[in-house]
């Protein structure tokens, strides 16, 4: 006699014993899996939107930093110190959210937010280029932090253009 509990063999021999049976009611069938799907996220724009951010991060506090020592050194006219400083904040303004819709997009494997954040982009190019060569007091430190973050830009440009081709072919021939 066996113990209660114990398995007992399926009729007709271990040869009839087709495999695990599915956990859930007796007899029932398991749910058929569906088709994976290809993973379209860019891995390499995530990380640059990822380290971008940090960048963003140093760039706003060393761009604060140096404002501070050209108001104090400098003979800055007051209107173009208040101009320039300003962009400061109106920089911020625009890159938290450029980089939320980059992100956003990419995740979601999405366009549109792509494309929103290339044009939220193209305002922070031109304050780049206006801090590089029409600033009134330019530092050597202005051209390095404006030259990385142009690169940063320019990569995210990049990666997000081949994410936004890769999203629509996907769409389209699928």
């Amino acid at each position: 006699m066996q113990p209660a509990g114990a398995l007992q063999p399926a009729p007709g021999g271990p040869a009839a014993q087709v495999g695990p049976v599915a956990i859930g009611q007796p007899g029932q069938q398991p749910a058929p899996q569906k088709p994976r799907r290809r993973v379209l996220t860019s891995l390499g724009f995530q990380i640059f939107i990822y380290f971008g951010g940090w960048w963003d991060l140093a760039y706003y506090i060393l761009n604060i930093l140096v404002f501070v020592y050209k108001g104090l050194q400098l003979p800055y006219p007051t209107r173009n110190f208040a101009l320039e400083f300003s962009f400061a904040f109106l920089w911020i303004l625009i890159e938290v959210p450029r980089l939320f819709l980059a992100s956003k997009g990419n995740k979601t494997e999405r366009a549109m937010p792509i494309i929103f954040s290339f044009i939220l982009a193209l305002p922070l190019v031109g304050m780049y280029v206006y801090y590089v060569a029409f600033q009134t007091f330019v530092l050597k430190v202005d051209r390095l932090m404006n030259a990385v973050a142009l690169i940063f830009v320019g990569i995210q440009f990049v990666f997000g253009l081949l994410a936004i081709i890769r999203f629509i072919l996907a769409t389209r021939f699928a």
